[in-house]
Protein backbone atom coordinates (compact mmCIF):
# COMPACT_ATOMS: atom_id res chain seq x y z
CA UNK A 1 0.00 0.00 0.00
CA UNK A 2 3.12 1.89 0.57
CA UNK A 3 4.31 1.84 -2.50
CA UNK A 4 1.04 2.87 -4.54
CA UNK A 5 0.84 6.23 -2.49
CA UNK A 6 4.45 6.90 -3.85
CA UNK A 7 4.01 5.99 -7.39
CA UNK A 8 0.85 8.52 -7.13
CA UNK A 9 2.79 11.10 -5.04
CA UNK A 10 5.47 11.08 -7.79
CA UNK A 11 3.49 10.92 -10.32
CA UNK A 12 1.22 14.01 -9.23
CA UNK A 13 3.93 15.89 -8.68
CA UNK A 14 5.78 15.45 -11.81
CA UNK A 15 3.02 16.13 -13.42
CA UNK A 16 2.27 19.19 -11.62
CA UNK A 17 5.48 20.37 -12.09
CA UNK A 18 5.60 19.72 -15.74
CA UNK A 19 2.60 21.47 -16.18
CA UNK A 20 3.24 24.55 -14.37
CA UNK A 21 6.90 24.89 -15.71
CA UNK A 22 6.69 23.97 -19.26
CA UNK A 23 2.89 25.06 -20.19
CA UNK A 24 3.70 28.45 -21.46
CA UNK A 25 1.28 31.38 -18.72
CA UNK A 26 -0.71 32.31 -22.73
CA UNK A 27 -1.87 28.92 -23.16
CA UNK A 28 -3.15 28.12 -19.79
CA UNK A 29 -7.06 28.41 -20.75
CA UNK A 30 -5.95 25.87 -23.68
CA UNK A 31 -4.47 23.33 -21.29
CA UNK A 32 -7.39 23.80 -19.43
CA UNK A 33 -9.86 22.95 -22.00
CA UNK A 34 -7.33 20.23 -23.20
CA UNK A 35 -7.01 18.51 -19.75
CA UNK A 36 -11.50 18.79 -19.24
CA UNK A 37 -11.84 17.33 -22.01
CA UNK A 38 -9.91 14.46 -21.57
CA UNK A 39 -10.85 14.07 -17.90
CA UNK A 40 -14.23 13.27 -19.35
CA UNK A 41 -12.96 10.67 -21.91
CA UNK A 42 -10.95 9.15 -19.89
CA UNK A 43 -14.09 8.84 -17.09
CA UNK A 44 -15.92 7.48 -19.97
CA UNK A 45 -12.62 4.71 -21.15
CA UNK A 46 -12.27 3.85 -17.90
CA UNK A 47 -15.86 3.28 -16.64
CA UNK A 48 -16.59 1.05 -19.77
CA UNK A 49 -13.67 -0.60 -18.97
CA UNK A 50 -14.19 -1.53 -15.48
CA UNK A 51 -18.07 -2.42 -16.74
CA UNK A 52 -16.45 -5.12 -19.05
CA UNK A 53 -14.33 -6.38 -16.70
CA UNK A 54 -11.02 -5.55 -19.06
CA UNK A 55 -9.29 -4.16 -16.03
CA UNK A 56 -9.73 -3.96 -12.27
CA UNK A 57 -8.13 -1.75 -9.79
CA UNK A 58 -6.80 -3.19 -6.79
CA UNK A 59 -5.51 -0.07 -4.73
CA UNK A 60 -8.14 2.93 -5.23
CA UNK A 61 -8.12 6.54 -3.78
CA UNK A 62 -12.23 6.44 -2.74
CA UNK A 63 -12.79 2.65 -2.20
CA UNK A 64 -16.10 2.98 -1.14
CA UNK A 65 -17.03 5.81 -4.23
CA UNK A 66 -15.94 3.83 -6.83
CA UNK A 67 -13.89 1.13 -8.62
CA UNK A 68 -12.19 3.11 -10.56
CA UNK A 69 -8.53 5.02 -10.07
CA UNK A 70 -8.87 8.53 -9.69
CA UNK A 71 -5.35 9.41 -10.04
CA UNK A 72 -4.55 8.03 -13.09
CA UNK A 73 -7.72 8.63 -15.33
CA UNK A 74 -8.35 11.98 -13.70
CA UNK A 75 -4.65 13.36 -13.07
CA UNK A 76 -1.74 11.77 -14.72
CA UNK A 77 -2.83 10.94 -18.12
CA UNK A 78 -4.46 14.16 -18.94
CA UNK A 79 -1.19 15.21 -18.11
CA UNK A 80 0.42 13.01 -21.06
CA UNK A 81 -2.42 14.23 -23.43
CA UNK A 82 -2.22 18.08 -22.59
CA UNK A 83 1.89 17.37 -23.61
CA UNK A 84 0.82 15.64 -26.73
CA UNK A 85 -1.73 18.36 -27.84
CA UNK A 86 1.09 21.66 -26.89
CA UNK A 87 3.93 19.57 -29.12
CA UNK A 88 1.82 18.45 -31.83
CA UNK A 89 3.42 18.91 -34.99
CA UNK A 90 2.63 22.51 -36.53
CA UNK A 91 4.01 21.18 -40.32
CA UNK A 92 1.44 18.79 -41.92
CA UNK A 93 3.94 16.09 -42.28
CA UNK A 94 2.05 12.90 -42.12
CA UNK A 95 4.83 10.56 -41.10
CA UNK A 96 5.66 13.14 -38.66
CA UNK A 97 2.38 13.08 -36.99
CA UNK A 98 1.81 9.75 -37.38
CA UNK A 99 5.12 9.14 -35.17
CA UNK A 100 3.97 12.03 -32.67
CA UNK A 101 0.78 10.11 -32.60
CA UNK A 102 2.62 6.55 -31.69
CA UNK A 103 5.23 8.07 -28.95
CA UNK A 104 2.42 9.15 -26.99
CA UNK A 105 0.16 6.46 -27.45
CA UNK A 106 3.12 3.83 -26.69
CA UNK A 107 4.23 5.79 -23.70
CA UNK A 108 0.73 5.94 -21.65
CA UNK A 109 0.72 2.50 -22.67
CA UNK A 110 4.21 1.79 -21.86
CA UNK A 111 3.37 3.98 -18.21
CA UNK A 112 0.46 1.70 -17.44
CA UNK A 113 1.89 -1.44 -17.95
CA UNK A 114 4.61 -0.77 -15.76
CA UNK A 115 2.29 0.38 -12.90
CA UNK A 116 0.87 -2.53 -13.75
CA UNK A 117 3.88 -4.75 -13.12
CA UNK A 118 5.12 -3.01 -9.83
CA UNK A 119 1.97 -2.42 -7.80
CA UNK A 120 -1.02 -3.12 -7.70
CA UNK A 121 -2.82 -0.01 -9.33
CA UNK A 122 -3.88 -1.67 -12.54
CA UNK A 123 -4.05 -5.29 -12.60
CA UNK A 124 -4.86 -6.05 -16.43
CA UNK A 125 -7.93 -8.51 -16.39
CA UNK A 126 -8.40 -9.05 -20.57
CA UNK A 127 -6.63 -6.52 -21.39
CA UNK A 128 -2.79 -5.57 -22.81
CA UNK A 129 0.34 -3.06 -24.05
CA UNK A 130 -1.10 -3.88 -27.53
CA UNK A 131 -4.69 -3.10 -26.78
CA UNK A 132 -3.97 -0.39 -24.40
CA UNK A 133 -2.12 1.86 -27.61
CA UNK A 134 -4.77 0.73 -29.72
CA UNK A 135 -6.94 2.96 -27.61
CA UNK A 136 -4.95 5.67 -26.33
CA UNK A 137 -4.55 6.21 -30.33
CA UNK A 138 -8.23 7.04 -30.70
CA UNK A 139 -8.68 8.89 -27.54
CA UNK A 140 -5.49 10.91 -28.60
CA UNK A 141 -7.27 11.30 -31.98
CA UNK A 142 -10.60 12.27 -30.40
CA UNK A 143 -8.67 14.55 -28.29
CA UNK A 144 -7.20 16.16 -31.19
CA UNK A 145 -10.19 17.04 -33.31
CA UNK A 146 -11.96 18.45 -30.47
CA UNK A 147 -9.33 20.54 -29.46
CA UNK A 148 -8.35 21.98 -32.29
CA UNK A 149 -11.84 22.57 -33.28
CA UNK A 150 -12.41 24.73 -29.95
CA UNK A 151 -8.78 26.07 -30.77
CA UNK A 152 -10.76 27.74 -34.01
CA UNK A 153 -13.26 29.72 -31.57
CA UNK A 154 -10.60 31.18 -29.41
CA UNK A 155 -8.96 33.02 -32.31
Amino acid sequence: MIKEILILLFSWLVSIYLLLKYIPKESKRYAHITFIFVQTIAWIFEYLQVLFGLVEFPFREFNTATKMSFSLHYFIYPTFVVFFIFLYPTEKVKLRICIHFLIFAIAIATYSIVIEKYSSLFYFKKWNWFSSVISNLIILYIVKKFVFWFKKGLV
